[in-house]
C-alpha cells in the first residue's frame, strides 16, 4: 500500500509540473508588422515622437499609425509655387493614402541608395502648443538631414522649417494626426513638403 501511495504521489508531481498554472497571467501576442521604436500614443506629444522614429527608421507600418483616416496635408506656399511652375498636381488632394504612398516611395528610394535620414522635431518657442481634452495643435521646428553616399564621399542635404500638427483623440484614447501644415522659413530653397512631393506618384 505504501508503494502505491509513493507511485501515486510521484505521478501527481509529474502531471502537475506539466499543467499550466490557471492563476498565471496570459501574455498577449506580439504586435503585427515589423518592429521599431513605438510607444502607445496616449498624448499628442508621443504621436510626434512616434512619427520622428518611424521616419528615421523608415518603418512604414509605424508611420501610418500616426495618422487619422481623415488626414490632410497642406503646404500653401509650396502649392502656389508649384502651380506657377505647372506642377500644382503635386500638392492637390493630399490625404492619408498619398502621405503613406509618398513615404513608401521615399523609404524604398533611400534604402536602395543606402542613404541615411535623420529627422529632428523640436518645440517652436514662438508658437506655443494648444492641447485640450480631445484636440491639440503642436508646432515644431524640423531639421531633416539626408546623407547619400557616392563613390568617394557623401552628399548631405539639410532641410529646415516649421510645421504644425493638429491631432485628435481617437479609438482606445489614442491620439493621431488629422492635419499637417507646412510653414517653410522665408527664403528657404526647399521645404519638407517639396522633398515629400518628389516621391508622390
Amino acid at each position: 500500500m505504501k508503494r502505491f501511495f509513493l507511485l501515486l504521489t510521484g505521478f501527481l508531481i509529474i502531471v502537475s509540473g506539466c499543467l499550466k498554472n490557471p492563476f498565471d497571467t496570459r501574455e498577449g501576442p506580439e504586435p503585427a508588422g515589423s518592429r521599431g521604436t513605438w510607444e502607445t500614443p496616449a498624448t499628442p506629444e508621443v504621436v510626434l515622437v512616434n512619427l520622428m522614429f518611424a521616419y528615421n527608421e523608415m518603418n512604414i507600418q509605424n508611420y501610418q499609425l500616426c495618422f487619422a483616416d481623415e488626414f490632410r496635408f497642406s503646404a500653401t506656399e509650396d502649392s502656389i509655387e508649384a502651380e506657377v511652375q505647372g506642377n500644382g498636381h503635386l500638392f492637390r488632394f493630399w490625404d492619408k493614402s498619398v502621405e503613406i504612398s509618398s513615404a513608401e516611395n521615399l523609404f524604398a528610394s533611400l534604402d536602395a541608395e543606402s542613404s541615411n535620414m535623420d529627422l529632428i522635431l523640436s518645440p517652436a518657442v514662438d508658437y506655443p502648443d494648444s492641447i485640450g481634452d480631445s484636440l491639440a495643435v503642436l508646432y515644431r521646428n524640423y531639421t531633416l538631414r539626408i546623407i547619400t553616399p557616392d563613390s568617394f564621399s557623401a552628399d548631405t542635404t539639410v532641410i529646415e522649417g516649421l510645421v504644425s500638427f493638429s491631432s485628435s483623440r481617437t479609438l482606445f484614447s489614442w491620439w493621431s494626426i488629422y492635419f499637417w501644415k507646412e510653414m517653410p522659413y522665408p527664403g528657404t530653397d526647399i521645404s519638407w513638403a517639396d522633398f515629400k512631393a518628389e516621391y508622390r506618384n
